[in-house]
Protein backbone atom coordinates (compact mmCIF):
# COMPACT_ATOMS: atom_id res chain seq x y z
CA UNK A 1 0.00 0.00 0.00
CA UNK A 2 1.28 3.47 -0.89
CA UNK A 3 2.23 5.61 2.06
CA UNK A 4 0.32 8.90 1.80
CA UNK A 5 3.47 10.68 3.01
CA UNK A 6 5.35 9.55 -0.16
CA UNK A 7 5.42 12.22 -2.84
CA UNK A 8 6.74 11.44 -6.32
CA UNK A 9 8.18 14.17 -8.54
CA UNK A 10 10.01 14.27 -11.85
CA UNK A 11 13.78 14.21 -11.37
CA UNK A 12 15.81 17.06 -12.82
CA UNK A 13 19.47 17.34 -13.87
CA UNK A 14 20.12 19.28 -10.65
CA UNK A 15 19.12 16.16 -8.68
CA UNK A 16 22.32 14.35 -9.69
CA UNK A 17 23.88 14.35 -6.20
CA UNK A 18 20.60 13.55 -4.44
CA UNK A 19 19.93 10.57 -6.74
CA UNK A 20 23.55 9.40 -6.50
CA UNK A 21 23.29 9.43 -2.69
CA UNK A 22 20.13 7.28 -2.82
CA UNK A 23 21.67 4.85 -5.33
CA UNK A 24 24.92 4.52 -3.38
CA UNK A 25 23.13 3.84 -0.10
CA UNK A 26 20.70 1.35 -1.67
CA UNK A 27 23.18 -0.54 -3.83
CA UNK A 28 25.65 -0.89 -0.96
CA UNK A 29 23.09 -3.35 0.46
CA UNK A 30 23.52 -5.65 -2.55
CA UNK A 31 26.41 -7.21 -0.65
CA UNK A 32 24.03 -9.77 0.86
CA UNK A 33 25.69 -12.87 -0.60
CA UNK A 34 23.74 -12.76 -3.88
CA UNK A 35 26.81 -11.63 -5.81
CA UNK A 36 30.48 -12.49 -6.01
CA UNK A 37 32.23 -9.87 -3.86
CA UNK A 38 34.88 -8.94 -6.41
CA UNK A 39 32.38 -8.55 -9.26
CA UNK A 40 30.14 -6.45 -7.04
CA UNK A 41 32.97 -4.18 -5.90
CA UNK A 42 33.90 -3.54 -9.55
CA UNK A 43 30.28 -2.77 -10.48
CA UNK A 44 29.16 -0.63 -7.51
CA UNK A 45 30.96 2.58 -8.53
CA UNK A 46 29.40 2.34 -12.00
CA UNK A 47 25.85 1.57 -10.90
CA UNK A 48 25.80 3.95 -7.92
CA UNK A 49 25.94 7.17 -9.91
CA UNK A 50 22.94 9.00 -11.34
CA UNK A 51 22.57 8.73 -15.11
CA UNK A 52 22.38 12.27 -16.56
CA UNK A 53 20.30 11.03 -19.52
CA UNK A 54 17.69 9.58 -17.17
CA UNK A 55 17.62 12.81 -15.14
CA UNK A 56 16.78 14.70 -18.36
CA UNK A 57 14.22 12.15 -19.60
CA UNK A 58 11.09 13.43 -17.85
CA UNK A 59 10.27 9.80 -16.97
CA UNK A 60 12.69 9.40 -14.07
CA UNK A 61 11.46 10.25 -10.59
CA UNK A 62 12.48 11.05 -7.04
CA UNK A 63 10.36 9.83 -4.14
CA UNK A 64 10.23 11.99 -1.04
CA UNK A 65 8.95 10.63 2.26
CA UNK A 66 7.91 13.35 4.67
CA UNK A 67 10.23 15.71 2.77
CA UNK A 68 13.24 13.36 2.87
CA UNK A 69 14.72 11.78 -0.30
CA UNK A 70 13.65 8.14 -0.07
CA UNK A 71 13.90 6.56 -3.51
CA UNK A 72 14.36 7.00 -7.21
CA UNK A 73 13.50 5.21 -10.42
CA UNK A 74 11.86 5.60 -13.76
CA UNK A 75 11.08 4.16 -17.14
CA UNK A 76 12.06 4.78 -20.75
CA UNK A 77 11.10 3.61 -24.18
CA UNK A 78 14.83 3.13 -24.88
CA UNK A 79 16.31 -0.20 -23.81
CA UNK A 80 19.13 0.05 -21.27
CA UNK A 81 22.55 -0.34 -22.82
CA UNK A 82 21.45 -0.29 -26.45
CA UNK A 83 19.02 2.61 -26.64
CA UNK A 84 16.88 0.66 -29.09
CA UNK A 85 13.15 1.34 -29.17
CA UNK A 86 10.60 -1.38 -29.84
CA UNK A 87 6.99 -0.25 -30.38
CA UNK A 88 4.85 -0.84 -27.31
CA UNK A 89 7.77 -1.83 -25.06
CA UNK A 90 9.04 0.16 -22.07
CA UNK A 91 11.86 -0.41 -19.61
CA UNK A 92 12.06 0.13 -15.84
CA UNK A 93 15.26 2.04 -15.10
CA UNK A 94 17.65 2.48 -12.15
CA UNK A 95 15.27 1.85 -9.24
CA UNK A 96 16.48 2.21 -5.66
CA UNK A 97 15.07 2.79 -2.20
CA UNK A 98 17.23 4.33 0.49
CA UNK A 99 17.75 1.74 3.26
CA UNK A 100 16.13 4.05 5.83
CA UNK A 101 12.88 3.89 3.84
CA UNK A 102 12.56 0.21 2.98
CA UNK A 103 9.14 -1.42 3.37
CA UNK A 104 7.32 1.91 3.56
CA UNK A 105 5.70 1.87 0.11
CA UNK A 106 8.35 4.00 -1.60
CA UNK A 107 9.26 1.52 -4.35
CA UNK A 108 5.59 0.60 -4.85
CA UNK A 109 4.68 4.27 -5.30
CA UNK A 110 7.50 4.77 -7.80
CA UNK A 111 6.60 1.64 -9.74
CA UNK A 112 2.91 2.58 -9.83
CA UNK A 113 3.81 6.02 -11.26
CA UNK A 114 6.04 4.41 -13.89
CA UNK A 115 3.45 1.83 -14.92
CA UNK A 116 0.66 4.41 -15.10
CA UNK A 117 2.73 6.76 -17.26
CA UNK A 118 4.04 3.97 -19.49
CA UNK A 119 0.51 2.65 -20.04
CA UNK A 120 -0.70 6.18 -20.90
CA UNK A 121 2.15 6.43 -23.44
CA UNK A 122 0.97 3.28 -25.21
CA UNK A 123 3.34 0.78 -23.61
CA UNK A 124 1.80 -2.70 -23.48
CA UNK A 125 4.87 -4.60 -22.23
CA UNK A 126 7.33 -3.31 -19.67
CA UNK A 127 10.65 -4.96 -18.91
CA UNK A 128 13.07 -4.79 -16.00
CA UNK A 129 16.67 -5.88 -15.58
CA UNK A 130 16.24 -6.79 -11.93
CA UNK A 131 19.07 -7.23 -9.48
CA UNK A 132 18.98 -10.65 -7.86
CA UNK A 133 17.65 -9.34 -4.51
CA UNK A 134 14.96 -7.18 -6.22
CA UNK A 135 13.46 -10.11 -8.12
CA UNK A 136 10.93 -10.72 -5.32
CA UNK A 137 9.76 -7.10 -5.43
CA UNK A 138 9.08 -7.22 -9.16
CA UNK A 139 7.41 -10.63 -8.90
CA UNK A 140 5.10 -9.28 -6.19
CA UNK A 141 4.10 -6.51 -8.63
CA UNK A 142 3.14 -9.07 -11.27
CA UNK A 143 6.35 -9.26 -13.29
CA UNK A 144 7.36 -12.67 -14.65
CA UNK A 145 10.90 -13.96 -14.94
CA UNK A 146 12.00 -14.24 -18.57
CA UNK A 147 15.60 -15.37 -18.14
CA UNK A 148 18.87 -14.89 -16.31
CA UNK A 149 21.10 -12.27 -17.95
CA UNK A 150 24.41 -10.49 -17.43
CA UNK A 151 24.24 -6.69 -17.31
CA UNK A 152 27.43 -5.27 -18.79
CA UNK A 153 28.37 -1.94 -17.21
CA UNK A 154 31.83 -1.49 -18.71
CA UNK A 155 34.37 -3.67 -20.46
CA UNK A 156 35.05 -6.56 -18.09
CA UNK A 157 32.41 -5.41 -15.58
CA UNK A 158 29.10 -7.30 -15.54
CA UNK A 159 26.66 -8.55 -12.93
CA UNK A 160 24.08 -11.32 -13.08
CA UNK A 161 20.51 -10.04 -13.23
CA UNK A 162 17.05 -11.30 -14.06
CA UNK A 163 15.16 -10.06 -17.10
CA UNK A 164 11.53 -9.68 -16.05
CA UNK A 165 8.44 -8.38 -17.82
CA UNK A 166 4.86 -7.33 -17.18
CA UNK A 167 1.99 -7.04 -19.69
CA UNK A 168 0.16 -3.74 -19.29
CA UNK A 169 -2.74 -4.37 -21.68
Amino acid sequence: MENSAVAIRVALPGDHDLVTDILAAAYARLDDGSYDGERLSDALPLMSSANPRLLKSGTYFVAMSNGIPAGCGGWTLEAPGTGTVEPGVGHIRHFATHPDHLRKGVAQALLRRCLDEARAAGVTLIKSQSTLPAQKFYASAGFSKVRAIEVVMAPGVALPAIEMELRLD
